[in-house]
């Protein structure tokens, strides 16, 4: 699984980190250590969406609390430790250093036409934050960051159960919404398991989409609820994932290449100059190759051509919400590209 995000949660925003960020981006070459600075622009949430947020805050709990009775402490304890950096309050605001987009399209579609019970919307946030929990489990346990445990596979086991149990819910009365969810589903697992070879940004971007289809499926059952486009959502949707995970490959270039991770940055080096970056596994910030990698990107404007993609990404999304009559998530899409368009 080495296409999804090592990062999913938005880094905080911190003002003398801006302040290097506008004094750099704004010279002429785009260094690797400005990049590390860059963020999208930040979303004032109103007081329903802080509401929303608090209750897929709480969700984490829930689900600790829904394992046996000698596990739940122990999954509390793992959690905070691979994901919160052991700190409770992280714990209580997993969700809250997402980008809203993330969970927010749900949101602004039901705003849009209200045909959905309080229960029902309930359990999509509820399934929405399941759906990411797995999505960020998964891909730990996959590349041997977090061991594989009982306690994990049945932390695993009940997130998933709870996420299928909330799309299943949103499937009633709707003809083929169950065969979508099986195709989304197997559209993530295919992006996982014995995933097609990458050589490109365009198959990049591509099989990431497939890997994110599990936190799509909720979005999806919505849209089908309240009668918008599955198409422009979907192509809203995962727009904004393809920027978000450009965003992630662009903060942590040299982390990637010393990990031996092929990020979107490999994939945008010319062939013959990709072996810079495998150079660089196993490497630091001192090494001759990283230096040699990091001179080439700056140099050539590698940097700055994935500032481009990312903004595209995010122009692609903002059309289709816009197509799609979801104007609040057009406006939040816009506030997201703020940043880097004064790049």
């Amino acid at each position: 699984m080495n296409a999804l995000p090592k990062t999913y949660s938005k880094p905080k925003y911190n003002s003398h980190q801006a302040n290097f960020n506008l004094i750099n981006l704004k010279t002429k070459v785009l260094t690797v250590e400005a990049c590390k600075a860059v963020n999208f622009g930040q979303i004032a949430l109103d007081e329903q969406q802080t509401t929303i947020l608090a209750s897929m805050n709480r969700e984490i709990i829930l689900l600790c609390r829904s394992l046996p009775a000698s596990l739940q402490d122990s999954a509390v304890i793992i959690i905070q430790r691979y994901y919160t950096g052991f700190k409770i309050s992280n714990l209580l605001t997993f969700f809250t250093n997402f980008y809203a987009p993330s969970w927010s399209l749900i949101h602004w579609m039901q705003q849009a036409n209200p045909v959905l019970q309080a229960s029902e919307l309930e359990s999509a946030f509820s399934g929405q934050a399941m759906a990411y929990f797995v999505y960020m489990l998964d891909d730990r346990l996959s590349n041997g960051q977090i061991p594989t445990t009982h306690l994990l596979l049945h932390l695993r086991s009940s997130a998933w159960t709870k996420f299928h149990h909330a799309a299943i819910a949103l499937t009633k009365n709707i003809s083929n919404s169950e065969e979508l969810v099986e195709e989304l589903v197997d559209n993530y697992f295919s992006g996982i398991h014995e995933p097609e070879e990458v050589d490109s940004i365009n198959s990049y971007c591509n099989l990431f989409c497939k890997q994110l289809s599990t936190t799509l499926v909720i979005p999806i059952l919505i849209a089908r609820n309240t009668g918008f486009d599955i198409s422009r959502i979907r192509q809203a949707y995962e727009s904004f994932g393809i920027a978000w995970r450009l965003l992630d490959d662009l903060r942590g270039c040299s982390h990637d290449a010393f990990a031996g991770e092929l990020s979107a940055i490999y994939y945008l080096l010319p062939l013959e100059e990709r072996q810079l970056w495998l150079n660089c596994q196993g490497e630091d910030e001192e090494s001759k190759h990283w230096q040699k990698l990091k001179s080439y990107l700056e140099q050539q404007g590698i940097l700055r051509k994935l500032v481009s993609h990312i903004c595209t990404s995010l122009k692609e999304a903002q059309k289709n919400a816009d197509l799609a009559g979801l104007s609040g998530y057009v406006n939040q899409i816009q506030q997201l590209a703020i940043p880097l368009r004064e790049m």
